[in-house]
């Protein structure tokens, strides 16, 4: 999780070197939901009056080999196994298209450029493809410097609004699941209602306590608390079944009586229900 956090964050530190010679907006970590079922998460999007750069950053070690088409990415391991990892040139295009629709639905048109960026030294790419725009975190300032030499298209009444438009639609949308972000199996997370004081597994002693064995601290009521870090830890919308699973509890009553009082949003029916933390603005077709 660290080396995720740290590899954003000295892509940002390159950023700031550049000098944009026009008002430009830096928005980090941008979410947005489409439409019910469809949503995009840039890492940072630069917008400034004369193009869109979509960045995608990739804190991976090792040696990575890309394989198409379609596009493919494989982590070599030290046993020459080769383990498939989410492309994120298919995950660029994906949010370009996302902010093509954006930018239709306000009748503006800006062009929209990619950068898949490594912000490790210890990466190695192999077959990188030739015509998409990958760099390594060095790199990437004089990519934007020769971006910055373009002509506007929008004037700075257009920029603000578009940009605004942007950040509203992304206001109080939850992060990207941590997950996600930081390139963490699921599966491998800790199984349980864990200590809020120690994160150790807590045991039931009766309908209303919980004990945890590590630190003796007592809780009448963990579940609601163990339920927002699913949403924080592994996607935006979780069922009974998903609850179910991480936390280890057999009942589905007890888990839908706890999703009940948390006042979710839900969409589905029946098994199928899945219950979303935060309503977010959709952009109306």
């Amino acid at each position: 999780m660290n080396a995720g956090y740290y590899g954003e964050l000295r892509v940002d530190k390159f950023i700031e070197e550049v000098q944009f010679p026009h008002r430009v907006y830096i928005i980090p970590d941008l979410h947005i939901r489409l439409h019910a079922t469809r949503y995009i998460q840039i890492d940072t999007l630069i917008l400034t009056q004369s193009y869109i750069l979509i960045t995608e950053v990739k804190n991976i070690t090792g040696i990575l080999l890309f394989k198409g088409y379609p596009n493919k990415l494989l982590r070599i391991k030290d046993n020459k196994e080769e383990k498939p990892l989410d492309c994120p040139i298919v995950q660029l295009d994906r949010n370009s298209d996302g902010i093509s629709i954006i930018l239709t639905k306000v009748n503006l048109m800006l062009p929209i450029h990619q950068a898949l960026v490594f912000p490790s030294r210890n990466t190695i790419i192999e077959n990188a493809p030739k015509n998409r725009n990958i760099f390594f975190v060095k790199q990437f300032p004089l990519f934007i410097q020769n971006l910055n030499k373009l002509p506007p298209v929008l004037t700075e009444e257009q920029l603000s609004f578009f940009a605004n438009k942007l950040i509203s639609l992304n206001k109080n949308f939850p992060s990207k699941p941590l997950c996600e972000r930081f390139n963490i199996n699921p599966q491998n997370l800790k199984k349980g209602v864990l200590c809020k004081h120690c994160d150790a597994t807590l045991l039931r002693k009766s309908l209303r306590t919980w004990i945890c064995n590590t630190c003796k601290t007592k809780d009448t009521n963990p579940l609601p608390r163990n339920i927002e870090d699913l949403f924080m830890l592994i996607k935006p919308n979780i069922s009974v079944k998903d609850c179910m699973y991480y936390l280890q509890i057999n009942s589905r009553y007890t888990i839908y009586n706890s999703l009940q009082k948390m006042h979710l949003q839900k969409s589905g029916h029946k098994k199928s229900t899945q219950y979303t933390k935060i309503t977010q603005p959709t952009i109306q077709k």
